[in-house]
């Protein structure tokens, strides 16, 4: 019982130490970019984009390195499923409906869609390899330049009124200039993102060995909760500031990003194992869930009455979960 104990609160503690971390590496890497002249629309669908899936991305590193692969598809398999359940369910439950813009509908959902056909498909009779991670990061960084190519598209989701906030904090310091603490931020953020996803990958492995479950339940449940709290803070204050496609852009992007880079990457150090209870359970709830959270957005609008719906069937996706563990 002692060990369950000290697992749990490494787990926490570590989870803690990985979200800060990797917050203020997002952070020091705006800041180092915009000195650089870069655009802040390209930060926001790069590194800051990107910065919310480094928690997983960098666990999922780690948990292939360790010999542990099946925390991969557990985590991005879980996390897709709480931001569409959990985040944008809670958000549209405290923060009142959330409006969708056509741009959205028309373009990002379906690629969202196709994201989640394109696991189920890459993985249904073998593991995510390496080509399949290069297919995966190839189709990332086409979105990635599409958004760019395309960013008059995102003045509906009012993100202009964010980089014109960026861009007036920008014009307050020095041109050009990052001093020293910048630079020793984002090393020492990224010190410390390794050492606590590495903690927590042996947290994750202690606490499935002492509840005699497989590590990917661990991930599916506990990782993705976690790892989701950065969107759920994140999706609710966009929707009370009356910003509510940055609310649904950045569930939407998250996901985007542990679809394609969270198992891309890895993928390139080694197989990605899937377990029985993901391939059986997980991704088919996740292609369902996004199929489902596709034809709610269709009336461009996600009202609180549907933010509990989604709320309920994140809960009841965790109890029927229990059926899954081996």
């Amino acid at each position: 019982m002692v060990g369950v104990f000290v697992s749990v609160l490494l787990f926490v503690v570590s989870l803690g130490i990985l979200l800060a971390a990797s917050d203020a590496f997002t952070s020091a890497a705006e800041q180092i970019g915009l000195s650089l002249g870069i655009s802040p629309f390209i930060i926001g669908v790069t590194i800051v984009a990107g910065g919310t899936s480094l928690p997983e991305l960098i666990s999922s590193l780690l948990a292939v390195s360790q010999g542990v692969p099946a925390i991969v598809m557990g985590s991005v398999v879980g996390s897709n499923i709480s931001n569409m359940l959990f985040v944008l369910g809670l958000a549209a439950v405290v923060g009142g409906d959330i409006r969708v813009i056509r741009e959205l509908v028309e373009v990002d959902l379906p690629l969202l869609v196709a994201s989640a056909v394109f696991l189920v498909v890459a993985t249904w009779n073998s593991p995510f390899s390496w080509y399949e991670g290069l297919l995966a990061l190839a189709a990332l960084a086409v979105y990635i330049q599409f958004t760019i190519k395309e960013k008059d598209r995102y003045v509906g989701m009012l993100i202009e009124e964010v980089i014109e906030d960026r861009d007036e904090e920008v014009a307050e310091r020095p041109e050009g200039q990052v001093d020293m603490k910048t630079y020793a931020k984002l090393v020492l953020s990224l010190i410390f993102v390794f050492g606590a996803a590495y903690v927590l990958v042996e947290s994750i492995v202690d606490l499935a060995t002492a509840l005699q479950i497989g590590t990917e339940i661990v991930a599916i449940t506990a990782v993705a909760v976690g790892t989701s709290l950065p969107e759920v803070i994140v999706s609710v204050m966009a929707v009370r500031k009356d910003l509510p496609g940055l609310a649904v852009g950045n569930v939407l992007g998250s996901n985007l990003f542990n679809s394609f880079l969270v198992t891309g990457v890895p993928s390139l150090v080694g197989d990605l194992v899937i377990p029985a209870s993901i391939r059986s359970y997980g991704l088919p709830v996740m292609l369902l869930i996004t199929i489902l959270y596709f034809f709610i957005t269709q009336d461009r609008e996600i009202t609180r009455s549907e933010g509990m719906t989604l709320l309920v069937l994140y809960v009841l996706f965790l109890v029927n979960l229990g059926a899954f563990i081996q």
